[in-house]
């Protein structure tokens, strides 16, 4: 074998996968109660948080498996970096990369 932590990550990149795969499926990652909105929100903020939403879900189809477990282990599921680290089989300093990074990847897709 040439590279080992290469070959550690692609198998790693595939039980990320697999795990995705057999969670249930949600219809979207933010959900919106439509009635609130329609109820208290002038059209223009309904347009705004569709379209935030979209670019949202656009940025995490793009980005890395792990990076988008990691990310929703945490705003999701509300894991703690440790309990991420384990289910994931990665250091702690590694999911805080990922937090790091992915929350940057969503930032910046929030505010172009």
């Amino acid at each position: 074998m040439r590279n080992p932590q290469a070959y550690l990550l692609r198998v790693a990149s595939h039980v990320v996968m697999e795990w995705r795969d057999h969670q249930p499926r949600a219809e979207s990652i933010v959900t919106l109660d439509d009635d609130l909105l329609v109820d208290n929100c002038l059209p223009e903020f309904v347009l705004d948080a569709s379209l935030s939403q979209k670019r949202l879900e656009q940025t995490l189809a793009t980005i890395s498996p792990t990076m988008r477990a990691v990310l929703l282990l945490r705003l999701r599921d509300a894991r703690s970096c440790k309990e991420i680290a384990q289910e994931l089989e990665i250091t702690v300093r590694q999911v805080k990369r990922y937090l790091a990074r992915g929350y940057e990847r969503l930032r910046m897709a929030l505010e172009n």
